[in-house]
């Protein structure tokens, strides 16, 4: 895919070797007519100066006092320069020697110019030019020509001299252009680089940011607020969505706890105790979709100096009664004394609760269930369950994803570990037990490790 800088600086770089092609031909065309115009005008010049020199002798015939310099230029061994007089029947009365081309029909003209090649598809070129005039009474014809060597020479010659003096000059010129282009390019483009960088840590904690159209190009401005203004609806959407769960989370805990008072005057204990199990689950869920809520509006996640020794500890002691009453054990693993990070204490011990909970729902009975700190930073939570299958380890991080179709939850607890860990800018992956079972482990960034002195200060 291609950028927009690349496309605008390709096109431009294909429009200036166009223009310069166009302007180098252009300017090509006009020394060429410029050529034609004053070698036809200097020929005429020529011819009209040698007619000047046209006379009548005692008898009355036309006699040519032609000044000695002017003939000398005509005497050349090559005959390249040449003139002749002609009568109206084209024979020749005065001439410098070789023998000048047809001449042609003036009609109506009194002079005219024109060119030919006397070897036919050979290299040379005649040009020539003629006028016509009246002497005592007869009409005579005055033709000059000349070869195009000389030209082709002081053409070469003056291509020469501008290659040499300045020519050169035009492919660094337009190298430096080229440069010039792509720095005012990039420069009219850095406001949609913002508008990137901008859009890209947009997400749901940041759902009121909106795009800057500040210095943003008159032609992309529609399009930056159209989005800004999608990101309006959105917004308002989202707030919608967060009420309607929070709202329907706090009006179903109400009844729950109604109905758990009812259940637990019931006469008969052992009906009553599988209802209380399936009314705290409900309210287990419905704490999840209340913790959830919470948590997409969590904006500024990482901003408390949290002590995971401590946080781990409190979790345990929670959990611990949960742990007795299925006849299972619960420890905390620190050798290594307190580690602090930079996080928020509410996400990560409702991130540990959810991981120990689900450690403890699978995990054997009369095992232990493992919380262990690490300097890195990590914590780490081992069960001795089934584990979890390589295939299922991206899947187990999904909402409403249970491996166990039949099992108790939501499938929202791992999920909500997940997106915990991914505010406090963290992990969570999952991996086998050494001792059979599986470990969970929430990786906190190396910045977010605060040292003990830090801490104190």
């Amino acid at each position: 895919m291609h950028s927009i800088s690349q496309r605008i600086l390709v096109r431009l770089a294909i429009t200036t070797v166009l223009t310069s092609m166009v302007a180098y031909g252009w300017i090509y065309w006009q020394a060429q007519s410029t050529e034609i115009a004053v070698r036809q005008r200097v020929l005429l010049d020529q011819a009209k100066l040698i007619a000047s020199y046209l006379v009548l002798d005692e008898r009355g015939s036309p006699a040519l006092n032609l000044p000695t310099q002017i003939a000398d230029g005509y005497k050349t061994a090559t005959g390249y320069h040449r003139y002749a007089i002609r009568d109206q029947a084209g024979e020749v009365l005065f001439g410098s020697g070789p023998a000048t081309g047809p001449l042609a029909l003036f009609d109506q003209l009194t002079q005219m110019a024109y060119d030919y090649d006397p070897d036919g598809p050979g290299p040379l070129h005649m040009f020539g030019a003629a006028v016509k005039s009246s002497l005592g009474g007869r009409i005579l014809f005055t033709q000059v020509e000349e070869d195009g060597l000389d030209t082709q020479y002081l053409r070469a010659a003056v291509n020469e001299e501008f290659l040499t003096d300045g020519g050169w000059l035009q492919v660094p010129f337009l190298l430096a252009w080229f440069g010039v282009s792509v720095l005012a390019v990039r420069r009219a483009l850095a406001p949609l680089k913002q508008v990137s960088r901008v859009a890209e840590n947009i997400d749901p904690a940041t759902a009121d940011v909106r795009l800057p159209t500040a210095n943003v190009p008159q032609e992309l401005f529609p399009l930056v607020s159209a989005i800004n203004r999608a990101l309006d609806r959105m917004e308002q959407g989202l707030m919608r969505q967060r009420e309607f769960n929070a709202n329907a989370a706090h009006q179903l805990r109400t009844p729950l706890a109604v109905l758990s008072a009812n259940i637990q005057a019931m006469e008969d204990k052992t009906t009553a105790a599988k209802l209380i199990y399936d009314v705290e689950l409900m309210s287990r869920m419905v704490n999840q979709l209340l913790l959830v809520a919470r948590l997409e509006t969590l904006s500024h996640p990482a901003n408390e100096t949290v002590d995971l020794t401590a946080v781990a500890t409190d979790v345990a002691t929670n959990l611990a009664p949960l742990a007795i009453a299925s006849g299972k054990h619960l420890e905390v693993v620190n050798g290594i004394g307190p580690v602090f990070v930079r996080a928020n204490a509410e996400a990560l011990r409702a991130a540990l609760s959810n991981l120990v909970e689900n450690a403890l729902s699978h995990t054997l009975p009369a095992t232990t269930v493992s919380i262990r700190l690490s300097q890195e930073p990590t914590v780490e939570v081992v069960d001795c369950g089934p584990g979890v299958p390589p295939d299922q380890r991206n899947q187990v991080f999904e909402r409403f994803w249970k491996g166990d179709r039949n099992g108790k939850g939501a499938g929202l607890g791992l999920a909500i570990v997940r997106h915990i860990m991914t505010a406090l800018q963290g992990s969570v992956s999952v991996s086998d037990n050494p001792n059979g079972g599986a470990a969970f482990t929430l990786r906190f960034p190396p910045n977010a490790r605060i040292t003990a002195a830090r801490s104190a200060a």
